[in-house]
């Protein structure tokens, strides 16, 4: 890190992540999110929260083949 790295504030992280300072304050607590602190003062590199969302991507489902594949399989007794 150099001295022209900027480092935010609990308000500045939510900002950027788009959720209440409390729940940055919550992740920071539970050591889900990196930080750095300066006496009593938490900073977040914007590369730590980076990190966090990168964690946090959801893989995409692959499409079904077919419409067969969304219908429920029926039972032997259902076509009597």
């Amino acid at each position: 890190m150099t001295v022209g790295d900027h480092l935010l504030t609990i308000a500045e992280a939510a900002a950027y992540l788009n959720v209440p300072p409390r729940w940055v304050s919550d992740a920071v607590r539970a050591r889900r999110i990196r930080c750095t602190r300066i006496g009593k003062h938490v900073r977040i590199r914007p590369e730590h929260l980076e990190e966090l969302i990168i964690a946090g991507e959801q893989p995409v489902l692959e499409p079904a083949t077919s419409v067969d594949s969304l219908r429920r399989p029926s039972s032997a007794r259902s076509r009597l």
